[in-house]
């Protein structure tokens, strides 16, 4: 944390605006940056846990649909890489 930032208000034209010093105002533009950044990497990421589990689900439709028969690797491998187009199962075949 740094240190406390000194303001005074003045008067400009009718209308009041608050003076800091051209040192504080580098530390606040720096530290609006810092937090746009790091919104920009929650928001990328609330993306990825989103896709996450939308594959999940997908895993999941797919062994629920399955029968004990059935061999799912390439299927579930599909879906992992994200090339699977949400297919229903057919039955007695996989792909």
């Amino acid at each position: 944390m740094g240190n406390k930032i000194d303001r005074v208000a003045v008067l400009v034209d009718g209308s009041e605006w608050v003076a800091i010093r051209p040192e504080d105002f580098e530390r606040l533009d720096a530290c609006r940056r810092q937090v746009g950044a790091t919104a920009a990497r929650a928001t990328r990421l609330e993306h990825e846990v989103r896709q996450a589990r939308a594959r999940l689900a997908r895993i999941e439709a797919i062994v629920a649909e399955a029968d004990p028969t059935d061999s799912m690797c390439e299927r579930l491998t599909r879906v992992l890489a994200g090339t699977d187009a949400a297919r229903p199962a057919v039955r007695g075949r996989e792909g």
